[in-house]
């Protein structure tokens, strides 16, 4: 379910909240029961106060996104622009920003379309 925020944003609200499994392939995959989240843009990791800058292209680089699991989404959102941010319980935050040339991100059947320049 979608559900529209005052400021033009949109909360996506999951069936199911937590992290089931995580998939590293063309691309970032953090499925929530029958909903994925998939990212093929650079993103961003804050956890344990640290704030590591992670791109699905350089697997090797990916091993922080794996210290997630298991999770549990507290509120997964975009705002008008584009920008989805992902908030588990205990604190660790994904932050997607939209990519020139890529869709970013997708949950389920929803995409961010590539920003363009600006």
């Amino acid at each position: 379910m979608i559900r529209e925020l005052p400021d033009g944003g949109s909360e996506f609200v999951l069936e199911d909240p937590s992290l089931s499994c995580i998939r590293i392939d063309h691309a970032s995959t953090l499925q929530f029961g029958p909903t994925d989240l998939v990212i093929r843009a650079p993103f961003s990791l804050t956890i344990g106060g640290t704030i590591h800058q992670l791109d699905p292209r350089h697997r090797d680089g990916l091993g922080p996104l794996l210290a997630l699991f298991p999770a549990t989404v507290h509120w997964l959102w975009t705002t008008v622009r584009g920008e989805l941010t992902a908030a588990f319980r205990g604190g660790p935050t994904v932050t997607v920003t939209p990519d020139p040339i890529a869709r970013a991100w997708a949950v389920g059947n929803v995409y961010c379309l590539p920003s363009g320049p600006i």
